[in-house]
């Protein structure tokens, strides 16, 4: 596995290298942070081995479709040229797919925006990955069928939010293929963004290490992204390196 946290500045490319990490997602959430970014001269490949992947912004109103034709896509297709100017291969798009609360009309243009910006993305050497935030399976393995080489990040956290059992399990076991990329982080469940906590790692009721093996049972051998505060990542980090060497172990259940 290769580990990760999140970068908002130059700083946090500095404080993950000096801690061993392998690589950083740069936070490309907004007009300013992609002006920042593209006026800051940081290009993959980093020296040391040390590598950069990137996030965009949120979506807004997740059932306007003229706000995501008019200002969510171009803010997106922004973000892949400047994923493309700083050498990062990876971006992962936040768009909301869950049919119990997007409308089927909006889910259609949702497919299509993702189409196009996958193309876009092919044309930049740019892959895309789709978050899952309250989707199950069923969710995405619709737009994956709907939308050929996009890819999932998948957000374990999130997996815990609006459902009974973390989605993240049938994820793994039906959709491992997909599976790009991996986002981690604790929460106490719930019901929506507010308890979306991004606790550290075995603070809340998330089952970090079931997953974990759910992943390495399915062959994956990506990068995980510790989706914390800089004071908090290490002992996170140490506590999921742990179990991963566990699992890789001949004998391991």
């Amino acid at each position: 596995m290769l580990y990760g946290g999140h970068v908002n500045n130059p700083g946090d490319i500095d404080f993950l290298r000096e801690n061993t990490f392998d690589f950083g997602e740069v936070i490309l959430r907004n007009s300013d942070s992609r002006s920042f970014w593209g006026e800051s001269n940081v290009c993959n490949p980093l020296d040391s081995g040390f590598f950069l992947l990137a996030h965009g912004p949120r979506e807004g109103p997740p059932n306007n479709v003229k706000s995501l034709w008019n200002n969510y896509y171009p803010a997106l297709q922004e973000t892949v040229d400047l994923a493309q100017r700083m050498g990062i291969g990876y971006l992962t798009v936040h768009l909301w797919t869950d049919p119990r609360f997007v409308w089927s009309s909006v889910l259609k243009e949702k497919k299509q925006i993702l189409r196009e910006l996958v193309a876009y993305g092919q044309a930049r050497r740019v892959a895309i990955g789709l978050e899952n935030l309250s989707e199950n399976y069923l969710d995405l393995a619709a737009v994956l069928e709907a939308v050929p080489g996009l890819g999932i990040t998948l957000d374990v956290g999130h997996g815990q939010l609006l459902t009974e059992t973390n989605t993240s399990f049938d994820i793994i076991d039906r959709l491992a293929d997909s599976i790009r990329h991996v986002h981690l982080h604790d929460n106490r469940g719930g019901q929506g963004v507010l308890d979306d906590l991004h606790l550290p790692i075995g603070e809340g009721i998330v089952e970090i290490p079931r997953i974990l093996k759910a992943l390495v049972n399915k062959g994956y051998d990506g990068t995980l992204c510790f989706e914390l505060k800089n004071d908090v990542i290490g002992a996170s980090c140490a506590r999921v390196r742990a179990i991963i060497r566990y699992l890789n172990e001949p004998n391991s259940p």
